[in-house]
């Protein structure tokens, strides 16, 4: 009898002691003891890689499924993230990329996974033999048998397998007890009998987290003090008993909001030499397609308060990948229309004392800095966005480049300029790929600048503007031409669908073998297209076919003047002398009165329509013959030279390359070529 007496009282003694383990952290969430990252992530050779148990897997995150291993890789947020699934042998089973992956959880049993990709909610077997869609939205979760239990916004509906319920709340998250649903909205917590929401539990307070731990609920209520908030841990007994566990108090620190937003770190500083890791609109390429940072990368330390640069309602609160990439998104107004905000990424996400429809005011606590496991990078990842709706699932805008608003941002060193092509501070090509002597520039052309900026860090990071002037040698105080490139200040879709992203960045960029942009953890070349530009701010289609017709100017010596700036206004300028020759002294015979025209210019080719190609030269040689380029400078039709009158010749080309195919829509360049020297050069437009 006191042999079960004992274990009796040794069983109680340890659900107890289990029960004492869960507890709130000192940011308010449910935490356990034994709480523990066994995982072992790491690079190599620019890889991500983790080792579990005796296996090595790829991804940067890692979840442990009944039957092996689910590994995602998150690079940055418009790269697409890649899941890969390894049975328990390490054997890979199924890899896949997926433009999001939003809010990723397992079932209890960890034979089903589920994430949100921007559009629908997908739901995977860990066998990869399985997986089906949903029209859903970032609040789910899925049962022992890979149902999931859902909220759809396009209709107000909570569903689960043939039950769909109206929803007069919005859920804020769903879980399962025993097999059946909750929801959890701000102030009940509901499960589902006869295809009817009852109501659990109910209060005035804010529910703020729900956790099941063996078939028990856990939740924790977050009240208002005159200081903050104080949150309690409590347990639902099955007799609908109430028992509260633990409790802490959270002060807020109120500020009065400016006008001028102030950095998320190191709140409310009034000048700090404050580290960034990257700018807005830089090029990024972390092993996927090349893409504008969306932000600015505030480096802090692991841990480190991060803090709301404006008061706001907030609209997300969500991961794009594994655990550090939790975000929040707060808008300016409380309103379902379209209006601005602030983002905030890799935030540890139990850190967070909000949920989605809390208010902030500036200088709150939003949460802290997610460690980062590579290369000392620790940041908060901060940018001014728009988007609309009750609550936002990460498809926004960023509008515009926040660092230049902060004013208490202490930065005093200027851009630096290096030399962009061989030992030439700048580069000069022509339209179809080919680099041009600085002293002997001739026709339409594009500058290259490359520069960088270092801010408060060891990390190249990109301007914040950019400019040119043209000087005669004879008088350089004088200015004959001048022309603003761009800034980085343009809104990107970066988080939808990149596309515009991808127009800017191959418009400022230069990405040819020669001179190559690029941006990650070891490289950061900066390549600027300066001329691709109408002369106004903003960045447009039509910008990437501008550049520098050097006809327009007397031939002779010029010195070229490059200007930038950081977000500081700090400034740089550069200086190299240049000569236009398109009629040379040397060889004036071959230049005097040479002509290349092209009509109809652009062309609307028809049926049957052919581009009149004339020539005009005192000599025409049998030697010469036309060329012609598409936009990326690849070979698409040789046209030989019939006989010339009077140094005169006529051709004709029907839009058409040397296979006899159609070419498409675009640019394309008409050269007259003798030997291995382009004599001429013009540039075609093409409409179909």
């Amino acid at each position: 009898m006191k042999e079960k007496i004992f274990f009796i009282l040794f069983i109680l003694l340890m659900i107890t002691s289990f029960c004492w383990s869960l507890h709130l952290n000192e940011f308010e969430h449910i935490v356990q003891d034994d709480d523990s990252e066994i995982e072992n992530y790491y690079l190599d050779n620019g890889i991500y890689m983790v080792r579990c148990d005796s296996h090595t897997c790829e991804g940067n995150s890692l979840f442990r499924t009944a039957s092996g291993y689910l590994t995602m890789i998150t690079l940055e947020d418009n790269v697409p993230s890649v899941l890969r699934l390894y049975k328990n042998d390490g054997m890979l089973l199924f890899k896949e990329s997926y433009k999001k992956i939003i809010n990723l959880i397992l079932s209890e049993n960890k034979q089903y996974f589920a994430f949100f990709d921007g559009k629908d909610l997908v739901v995977f077997d860990d066998n990869a033999s399985q997986a089906e869609r949903f029209a859903g939205s970032v609040v789910f979760a899925i049962d022992n048998e890979g149902n999931p239990a859902y909220f759809d916004d396009a209709d107000d509906c909570f569903n689960y397998k043939d039950i769909s319920i109206q929803m007069d709340e919005y859920p804020l998250s769903t879980h399962f007890l025993n097999d059946k649903p909750l929801i959890r909205t701000r102030h009940h917590i509901y499960t589902i009998r006869e295809k009817y929401l009852v109501s659990m539990y109910s209060t005035t307070n804010t529910l703020f987290e729900i956790h099941i731990q063996d078939g028990e609920l856990y939740f924790v209520e977050r009240s208002e003090i005159a200081e903050g908030f104080h949150f309690s841990l409590k347990r639902f007994n099955d007799n609908a008993s109430i028992v509260t566990l633990d409790g802490i108090d959270f002060p807020l620190s109120r500020t009065k909001s400016h006008e001028t937003i102030i950095a998320p770190l190191n709140h409310p500083t009034i000048s700090y030499p404050f580290p960034i890791g990257n700018s807005y609109g830089e090029i990024q390429q972390y092993g996927g397609s090349p893409y504008l940072h969306p932000g600015v990368d505030f480096l802090g330390s692991d841990y480190e308060n991060v803090y709301a640069v404006k008061s706001g309602y907030i609209k997300a609160i969500l991961t794009t990948g594994g655990s550090a990439y939790w975000r929040i998104g707060i808008s300016n107004e409380n309103t379902a229309a379209e209006s601005e905000g602030y983002l905030y990424a890799h935030l540890n996400q139990n850190s967070i004392p909000y949920i989605v429809g809390d208010s902030v005011q500036a200088g709150d606590v939003l949460g802290t800095l997610y460690p980062w496991a590579v290369y000392d990078f620790t940041h908060i990842h901060f940018g001014r966005i728009t988007c609309s709706g009750a609550t936002w699932y990460g498809n926004w805008w960023t509008t515009d480049n926040p660092l230049v608003d902060m004013p208490n941002v202490l930065d005093t060193i200027p851009p630096v300029f290096e030399n962009a092509y061989g030992s030439d501070l700048f580069a000069f090509r022509t339209e179809s790929g080919t680099y041009l002597d600085p002293d002997e520039l001739i026709g339409e052309i594009d500058i290259i600048a490359k520069c960088h900026d270092i801010i408060n860090a060891n990390w190249r990071v990109d301007v914040w503007d950019i400019m040119f002037k043209l000087h005669p040698a004879s008088n350089p105080n004088a200015t004959i031409y001048e022309r603003f490139s761009f800034a980085y200040d343009m809104p990107l879709d970066t988080y939808i669908s990149g596309m515009y992203d991808n127009m800017v960045l191959y418009t400022i960029y230069s990405r040819d073998p020669y001179c190559y942009s690029i941006g990650d953890y070891t490289n950061r070349e900066y390549y600027h297209i300066i001329t691709n530009s109408n002369g106004d701010s903003v960045i447009t289609e039509q910008d990437q076919y501008e550049n520098l017709d050097t006809s327009q100017f007397p031939d002779g010596q010029y010195i070229l003047e490059v200007i930038t700036r950081d977000c500081s206004l700090n400034e740089t300028s550069a200086y190299m002398s240049i000569t236009i020759d398109n009629v040379s002294i040397d060889d004036e015979e071959q230049h005097e009165n040479q002509k290349l025209t092209i009509h109809p210019n652009p062309c609307h080719l028809a049926a049957n329509d052919d581009i009149c190609i004339s020539f005009t030269s005192k000599k025409i040689s049998q030697s010469q013959y036309v060329m012609i380029y598409n936009s990326k400078g690849q070979y698409v039709r040789k046209i030989s030279f019939q006989e010339a009158l009077d140094g005169f010749v006529e051709i004709f080309w029907n839009g058409y390359d040397e296979q006899g195919t159609p070419v498409q829509s675009g640019i394309y360049f008409i050269a007259v070529v003798q030997g291995q020297n382009i004599t001429d050069l013009r540039k075609v437009i093409i409409l179909r």
